[in-house]
């Protein structure tokens, strides 16, 4: 099992992990340790058991947001979804229409041209 060596806020530590994700676990202590460098500019000197809770818990705010916007856009999405329209269906009406209009030019057609009114009389 590998181990990960890494620091948040100067101060060093190893986590062990699954092989092949070493480089996901840096990079989320990467942005960890620029949160936790960011809260200690502005708040001075916190202890560390202090600092990472803060992190944790803007982390989890900004996760929190995150899902609620998923949630939004997921039901905008499912919303647009059953407002499609069935291709199909809409095959099936654009030949049944095509029918109907055939057949009513050719009734058109066979009309006898003596029971037309023609209004430019």
């Amino acid at each position: 099992m590998p181990t990960v060596n890494f620091k948040i806020n100067s101060k060093n530590y190893s986590v062990d992990c699954g092989a092949g994700q070493e480089e996901q676990i840096l990079s989320i202590a990467s942005q960890i340790d620029a949160k936790a460098k960011q809260l200690s500019s502005m708040f001075g000197d916190v202890d560390s058991e202090t600092l990472l809770l803060m992190v944790c818990i803007l982390t989890f705010g900004d996760v929190s947001k995150a899902k609620a916007k998923v949630a939004g856009l997921e039901a905008e999405v499912n919303k647009l979804r059953s407002e499609m329209v069935d291709e199909d269906a809409l095959s099936d009406l654009i030949s049944q229409l095509t029918r109907k209009v055939k057949s009513l030019s050719v009734s058109l057609s066979n009309v006898d041209n003596d029971s037309v009114i023609d209004f430019n009389r």
